[in-house]
């Protein structure tokens, strides 16, 4: 099954050239609170989708029509899972609740169990014996045994998600649980074999994946979650990407693109540059700078909007603000370093011309 049939632009054996946003209906366009908060969450589809696609192929049951369906292929009477790793403010949780929502065609509930899926966000102060009661909570137990041991929490959380119909466990933030006094091992395991029957899906930083992967004591583990590392498009596919979502994003919102973004054929490169090729990192600064100009009453978004969120959220990932030169190019060489400024003289008295603030923007509406 390939998800470009669900208005996917990429095929599941390329790299993604451009980017397309999944059906969601858009508040008015007066509503700027409400219209804020869509766009903030609008989701931008990549090849990832594809790819998480692919491996839940390989772990969950189809139709004769090839649909997905929520419900576990068993191995021997055991299931296997997905880990899903990348560093952090990727997109890895957007990503599957999305996905999983529009391939199986039940919304992820963060606070309680649907139908067949529970998804449980670990806490920074995560234990075992902790994880198994918030999943206890999420199918709706919430009363507890004063002395309640790990075992008995572990056959409370099974029999509440057995009672409860659940199929798939989504465990997101699982890097908080890898302490030296907690079972993680036999915790993860515990999903997938001795009859529990689930498809596991963990979701964490590239520390989960060096403790599944890397540790020896872990090959069970590793040989029961499928590896699914969110790598980096290609430079010239990301910059794709971005142009097409600045677009989107500004006309969802009702804006124009000012001159200072549209004009500047190395704009997108900006953006990519500033969060250091960061495929999530510059889906949000884009979302957070369209909200931004929206908020601010503006016609058009413009350059100033980029550079004044990226001094706001951004500085302590990348202290080079991309968008306070008037030149800047693109770094495609392999040896380039996108943290550096790069300077393009033919193009700044250009630029310059078009770099300022907007004056009285809240009276141009």
């Amino acid at each position: 099954m390939n998800i470009e049939s669900q208005a996917l632009a990429a095929e599941p054996d390329q790299t993604p050239s451009s980017a397309v946003m999944l059906d969601d209906p858009r508040p008015g366009l007066n509503d700027t609170a409400e219209l804020s908060d869509w766009l903030l969450k609008r989701y931008m589809v990549s090849n990832w989708d594809n790819q998480l696609v692919q491996r839940l192929e390989m772990v969950l049951k189809r139709d004769e029509d090839g649909n997905i369906l929520s419900e576990p292929k068993r191995f021997q009477n055991e299931t296997m899972g997905i880990a899903v790793t990348a560093p952090a403010r990727e997109g890895k949780s957007f990503l599957v609740q999305q996905v999983l929502s529009k391939v199986l065609d039940e919304e992820i509930d963060v606070d309680k169990c649907g139908p067949s899926i529970l998804y449980c966000r670990l806490r920074t102060d995560a234990t075992v014996k902790g994880v198994y009661k918030d999943i206890c909570a999420k199918t709706g137990f919430t009363t507890f045994p004063a002395q309640m041991t790990r075992a008995q929490a572990n056959e409370l959380a099974t029999h509440r998600l057995k009672l409860k119909g659940i199929k798939i466990v989504i465990l997101d933030e699982v890097h908080n649980l890898l302490k030296p006094s907690e079972p993680v091992n036999l915790f993860l395991k515990t999903f997938l074999q001795d009859g529990g029957g689930y498809c596991l899906i963990t979701i964490g930083t590239t520390k989960l994946r060096s403790f599944i992967y890397d540790d020896p004591q872990n090959d069970e583990l590793a040989g029961r979650l499928l590896d699914f590392q969110l790598e980096a498009f290609p430079r010239s596919d990301t910059v794709s990407m971005i142009g097409k979502a600045i677009q989107q994003l500004a006309s969802d919102a009702g804006l124009k693109l000012n001159p200072t973004v549209s004009s500047d054929p190395y704009f997108s490169d900006r953006v990519y540059d500033g969060c250091k090729g960061s495929y999530g990192r510059c889906m949000r600064l884009i979302a957070t700078s369209v909200v931004r100009a929206k908020e601010d009453g503006a016609v058009a978004l413009d350059i100033e909007d980029f550079k004044a969120t990226f001094e706001l959220t951004f500085k302590h990932y990348n202290p080079v603000n991309p968008f306070e030169f008037p030149g800047w190019v693109d770094g495609t060489s392999a040896e380039a370093d996108t943290s550096e400024v790069l300077f393009d003289n033919s193009q700044s008295d250009f630029r310059a011309k078009n770099k300022g603030r907007r004056v009285n923007k809240k009276v141009a509406r």
